[in-house]
């Protein structure tokens, strides 16, 4: 983990993860396969996201679904985990590994947020086990809320932008 911002009460740490997304209904065979490759049951509402030591995995809308690596897989594994997926008839999958993700922590990780965003961070609209696809200084953004932590994710293309207009709201 590479330390990339720190303020008063926020630290936040890029962090090399591998990410799949899945298109599917959720249940039935889209379940069981999903359920023996990674021991993760679709969560049933938008929104709505599992995790366990080694995955996130995040019901996006109806039909997709973000499935996020915890740790660090050879591209061998994600390759044969996307082909395991798309072996179900039922199921689309594609490696979205171009991915960045910033792991964002500290007491006030909601208030330098809430500069970069018109996304209501508080807990009673924002609850732990939810993610949210919204702009984060006008970058199209996954934000996942863990237990004392955000995994925020945009893509790589964004990288220096996102780090940028985050020292911004940090310098003001």
């Amino acid at each position: 983990m590479t330390r990339t911002f720190v303020a008063k009460g926020m630290e936040i740490a890029q962090r090399d993860l591998q990410q799949i997304l899945l298109r599917g209904k959720g249940d039935g065979s889209f379940a069981d396969t999903i359920n023996k490759e990674v021991a993760l049951l679709p969560p049933a509402d938008n929104l709505r996201m599992i995790n366990n030591d080694e995955f996130i995995f995040a019901k996006q809308s109806f039909d997709q679904w973000s499935l996020v690596c915890l740790k660090p897989k050879p591209e061998k594994e994600i390759f044969r985990l996307v082909s395991a997926f798309n072996l179900n008839s039922e199921i689309l999958a594609s490696d979205y590994s171009n991915t960045t993700f910033f792991e964002i922590t500290g007491e006030n990780k909601n208030y330098y947020l809430s500069k970069l965003t018109h996304f209501d961070l508080r807990p009673k609209k924002f609850p732990v086990s939810t993610m949210v696809q919204t702009l984060i200084a006008r970058i199209e953004c996954c934000l996942y809320n863990l237990e004392d932590k955000y995994l925020l994710s945009c893509h790589s293309s964004f990288e220096d932008h996102f780090k940028e207009r985050l020292q911004d709201a940090i310098d003001l």
